[in-house]
């Protein structure tokens, strides 16, 4: 994909809070695509942290984020766990819900991010959008750059931005 195309992505409200839904369909088996989300190795290749444990079953964890040493260590908490569909944590006051189904031998994976503040839903979509391109890339055995935290503004994260606030119709 294109760091220039946007990701298909919705914003809906619930409950006083707004959750951003990406979809993608990767190449790869859903058990691969489950790996590389719930390694603690593995998440930092292609994801804006690295947790202090593996996102395998439920309980507390740490989340430190990657190239981005003033921002504080984030306290999480894997909420729910259905190996390989359903991962469900707290990124501190936020909720990541992934959801992986199997197509064939393809996965879609839909991601809803859940928080408070609307304004942020263009930058969380910018992110996104380079995190999941990273993790197409390393499901596909590729050595990807770190695309997060500051290194993301040399892979298009300031476009990506402002055409994703004109997509979801937040003023910025």
């Amino acid at each position: 994909m294109n760091t220039h195309e946007l990701e298909h992505v919705q914003l809906t409200g619930e409950d006083g809070e707004w959750i951003l839904v990406l979809e993608r369909i990767l190449e790869h088996p859903r058990e691969e695509v489950w790996a590389a989300l719930t390694g603690s190795e593995q998440i930092p290749s292609w994801g804006p942290f690295q947790p202090d444990r593996d996102l395998t079953s439920t309980g507390a964890v740490r989340l430190k984020h990657i190239d981005m040493p003033e921002a504080d260590e984030v306290h999480g908490y894997v909420l729910e766990v259905d190996a390989p569909h359903l991962l469900v944590y707290r990124w501190g006051t936020d909720i990541l819900r992934w959801e992986l189904n199997e197509v064939g031998d393809k996965t879609t994976l839909v991601l809803r991010h859940r928080f408070a503040d609307r304004k942020q839903a263009p930058s969380y979509a910018a992110g996104w959008h380079l995190c999941l391109k990273g993790l197409a890339g390393i499901l596909a055995g590729k050595q990807m750059p770190s695309m997060v935290g500051h290194n993301a503004m040399k892979y298009g994260w300031n476009e990506l931005y402002k055409r994703y606030a004109e997509q979801l119709g937040v003023t910025l």
